[in-house]
């Protein structure tokens, strides 16, 4: 089974992630594109040979799936109108950035039997795949995480994106991340609480079911030669790190796009990454950036 693809977003993560991460899966077409703005859309479009739609409306009635690279408002509205029109979606993270609006996607693809996926990009690399699936059932007591970012270097793709210039964004662009690591090593969040941003850098603490802590670390404006991931756990007898491969964005994109293939071709709508666990990873981070706002 083939699934006929259109693309929303023309930024860089579109291009140089969605798009040849597209072109390179399985039992995937690319039909082509949309953007907000025409002539980029339009160059991308002849770049790969693939049409440039002028309305969102047309390329849904031209696809089969959707995958979205646009910024997390936007996202919550075009996902929401892609699941109604009854597409399977490949989202980005944060699903969205309140958490009713997350749920109404979910509840758009499974009242329609569409399968949904959200990009959690290192849930997608093998080594990662491996390492929790081997570590998950392992009694983990703490896990310590640094993930800093250096999104505003002046070398960088992100250097211009208009949300994650906003304080306490890194919360939101990274947090996502983070979770999707943390939850099926240490279980559901029972409590989140993050701190303002301060020199940067936010800081969030989680409590998990079964008595589980982290503390995690997150940044958009580190130095790049300061910039990494570092998740570490453990418990009364060990120690471990996840492994942390070079980062290879394209290829993790092609295997979330042939999941979704394989969903869709067996009827299947639940994953490790689906939108429903998209949108608790919304609800985690709502929850915490409601307690940070409201601290003096």
């Amino acid at each position: 089974m083939s699934l006929r693809f259109g693309v929303v977003g023309t930024a860089f993560w579109a291009r140089d992630v969605h798009l040849p991460g597209l072109l390179r899966a399985k039992d995937a077409e690319v039909v082509g594109i949309w953007g907000r703005t025409a002539a980029p859309a339009q160059a991308i479009a002849a770049e790969h040979g693939i049409r440039a739609f002028p309305r969102f409306a047309d390329l849904l009635d031209a696809v089969d799936a959707v995958a979205m690279a646009v910024p997390p408002e936007a996202q919550a509205e075009l996902g929401l109108a892609a699941a109604k029109a009854g597409k399977h979606l490949i989202l980005e993270k944060p699903v969205a950035m309140r958490p009713e609006a997350a749920d109404a996607i979910a509840d758009a693809l499974a009242a329609r039997r569409r399968a949904g996926l959200v990009f959690f990009t290192r849930r997608f690399v093998p080594e990662i795949t491996a390492a929790i699936a081997a570590e998950r059932d392992h009694p983990w007591t703490r896990a310590t995480v640094r993930a800093q970012g250096a999104a505003f270097a002046p070398d960088s793709p992100y250097a211009q994106s208009v949300w994650r210039q906003a304080p306490g964004a890194a919360l939101w662009d990274i947090g996502p991340h983070v979770l999707s690591m943390l939850l099926p090593m240490l279980g559901p969040v029972e409590h989140a609480a993050a701190e303002p941003e301060h020199d940067g850098v936010t800081r969030l603490a989680t409590r998990h079911r079964g008595g589980a802590r982290a503390d995690i670390s997150v940044s958009l404006r580190a130095k790049p030669e300061d910039a990494g991931n570092s998740y570490e756990f453990q418990s009364a007898k060990r120690r471990f790190r996840l492994p942390e491969p070079p980062g290879h964005r394209r290829e993790a994109f092609t295997r979330a796009a042939e999941a979704l293939t394989a969903m869709a071709e067996a009827g299947v709508t639940e994953h490790a990454c689906d939108v429903r666990f998209g949108a608790t990873v919304t609800r985690i981070l709502a929850d915490a950036d409601a307690g940070a706002r409201a601290q003096p």
